[in-house]
């Protein structure tokens, strides 16, 4: 596994099995440094007040708490200021100046924001207003006119620093500037993982030293508490428990919340906003399904390029995490958008084949303002261009593919047995965290009898039953996977994609597998000759060449017509080829080639028929040796 990571000497092994043992970058490193660090001192010197400009997601407000708190301790006359989701939308606006100004701002530090404020970094010099700009996301074809710009996606600068989610640029300049940071670890961990950064040599020692520091961090352990959460488990209690309920204090309400949390030292404060923002994901949550299932209804496309949808009274602080749903399920680029004070906000999240924010950036005249990432983006325009833009987006994914969005494959490690899945072995793997972007959690194919299936979770959105095979049983959960559960409760037995994790179950310790694959056993040129036989016939291309025909299993007219018989209740509702077994497959593709079926959104589905069909007249026919 590490050769295939490719880490073959003493040294890279040495460093990614044990980043917490690995120094921090050098802060000078990052270009525009010295230069930043000159600026404030001066500020700081002549007693001048600095705001520390943030974001209202996860990043951003660990960034704004991180470099406002720093800034106290070294004497500064410090504020921060946070824009509104609902109201402001990303970045830095012209009001927000107008604001800092009239508080007497005399120096603006941006924090995971400001690359591309060009015209409010101009206008802030026009009333003089000095900027210093920290940020990471992709920078533009010009750098805005600020004092100082330290970025991490800069391309004149070290490429082990690009990857720095905002918080931790921020706390490379706390540290240029003289602060102990080994207080901030933990918050740059939380808004590393929360970013979903890639989790290159800098970020895993991030997260690997700031993991063990998350229990004793005040305000992180108050929102454990509040949770229910009693014991910090790895990465995931960032990714999935800490980082929703930070950033539901911008997606309901009022990020600066979120910042006060991080920053107060009041105990019964810490609490009571811990408390406030539990119940607000929980509020969240119940606006994140009005919101996908109202988006859902306006889908009319089976297979669309790019989904652009807008709506009335969307919470703007909802739509992206919609738009990741909407983008994961159609495999395809998802872009919501809610008008606001006359325009329309709008967040978009991406799949593995698509940029886009290159894609945005070819239609940038549309945009009142946009940025972003290759995966995530944001962007604000006015209601009468959103038209163009969909149309001008569709158009380019549907040119560059035009036999839809390629889905990219779930790549595993190996293929194992159930039993080799052992408390020793999921207790070695954990060397290779801390896992996501760009370090996936390994998987591993196993097979067994698939036993149990039910609807788990609060919301019903997770999937849980039990593998076993020769003489062992282990709890398997599916997270996200709720809405398959009429797919997967009819498989007895099931080749699964699995990682391993080790955890507790009702008090108890306990190893588990989590799916991220589900299908019925077959061989993978099998599965191989399906897919493409699928896509010949929905795009009217040439069948396969003989040699991945060969794959199919070779079945009679007679197996079709029984075969289609008794999945006729489960294809009317649809039925995806992974739960099929290779005879199924092999039944299906005839009737599908012929009309007696069509295939959607990645499902065969019965269709109505006007005339008589003949199995006969399908040319996979004599490829299948049919009677």
């Amino acid at each position: 596994m590490l050769a295939r990571r490719g880490l073959v000497d003493d040294a890279s092994i040495t460093a990614y099995l044990h980043p917490e043992a690995q120094r921090l970058p050098d802060p000078f490193a990052l270009r525009d440094m010295d230069r930043a660090v000159a600026r404030i001192r001066k500020a700081i010197d002549a007693g001048e007040r600095i705001c520390v400009y943030g974001d209202y997601d996860t990043d951003g407000v660990c960034a704004t708490a991180i470099l406002t708190d720093a800034l106290r301790r070294l004497g500064a006359d410090a504020t921060f200021l946070l824009p509104s989701r609902q109201g402001d939308g990303y970045g830095l606006s012209n009001r927000a100046v107008d604001a800092m100004r009239a508080d007497g701002v005399q120096l603006i530090v941006t924090v995971d924001n400001g690359i591309s404020a060009h015209a409010e970094i101009a206008y802030a010099a026009s009333l003089g207003v000095d900027t210093v700009v920290t940020d990471h996301h992709r920078c533009h074809e010009t750098l805005p006119e600020a004092d100082a710009i330290v970025c991490a996606s800069r391309e004149d600068q070290p490429d082990s620093l690009n990857c720095l989610c905002g918080a931790s640029v921020a706390m490379l300049l706390a540290a240029a500037l003289g602060a102990e940071i080994g207080r901030y670890l933990p918050v740059a961990a939380l808004a590393t993982m929360a970013d979903v950064v890639p989790l290159g040599a800098v970020n895993r020692t991030i997260v690997r030293k700031g993991l063990p520091l998350v229990a004793g961090q005040p305000a992180l352990a108050a929102l454990l508490e509040a949770a229910g959460v009693r014991e910090v488990t790895g990465e995931s209690t960032l990714s999935f428990i800490l980082a929703p309920r930070i950033n539901a204090a911008g997606r309901m309400g009022d990020a600066t919340r979120a910042v006060r949390l991080l920053l107060t030292g009041d105990d019964a404060e810490r609490r009571e906003i811990a408390t406030e923002l539990e119940s607000e994901n929980v509020r969240r949550r119940a606006e994140e399904q009005r919101i996908l299932h109202e988006a859902e209804a306006q889908i009319t496309e089976t297979e669309p390029h790019i989904l652009v949808l807008r709506g009335e009274n969307w919470n703007t602080g909802v739509i992206g995490i919609v738009a990741s749903r909407l983008a994961e399920r159609y495999h395809c680029p998802a872009m919501l958008f809610s008008e606001v004070n006359g325009v329309l906000i709008g967040s978009g999240r991406s799949v593995p084949a698509i940029d886009l924010f290159a894609l945005l950036t070819r239609h940038k005249t549309l945009f009142t303002r946009f940025g972003g990432h290759r995966l995530a983006a944001g962007a604000t325009l006015l209601p009468a261009r959103f038209d163009a833009l969909r149309e001008a987006l569709d158009r380019d994914i549907g040119e560059q593919y035009p036999e839809g969005v390629p889905v990219e494959p779930i790549r595993y490690e190996d293929t194992l047995a159930l039993s080799d899945l052992t408390f020793a072995f999921a207790k070695e793997l954990t060397m290779l965290s801390p896992f996501g972007e760009e370090n996936r959690m390994p998987l591993f194919r196993v097979e067994g009898t698939l036993s149990g299936m039910r609807v788990i979770g609060r919301d019903g959105m997770h999937l849980g039953a039990r593998l076993s095979d020769a003489g062992t049983e282990i709890r398997l959960v599916a997270f996200g996977m709720g809405e398959r559960y009429a797919q997967w409760s009819v498989l007895t037995r099931a080749q699964a994609l699995v990682s391993v994790e080790l955890g507790s179950y009702l008090g108890r310790p306990e190893l588990s597998i989590r799916a991220e694959a589900l299908r019925a056993p077959i061989e993978d040129d099998a599965q191989a000759a399906v897919s493409a036989c699928i896509r010949a016939i929905r795009f009217k291309t040439a069948l396969p060449d003989e040699r991945t025909l060969s794959a199919l299993p070779k079945i009679s007219e007679t197996e079709i017509r029984e075969t289609y018989r008794r999945l006729l209740p489960r294809l009317q509702q649809g039925v995806a080829p992974d739960c099929l077994d290779a005879r199924e497959c092999a039944a299906m593709l005839p009737l599908l080639e012929i009309g007696v079926l069509r295939f959607e959104n990645g499902m065969f589905f019965t269709q109505t028929v006007q005339e008589k069909k003949q199995i006969r007249k399908a040319l996979l026919y004599p490829v299948l040796c049919l009677e």
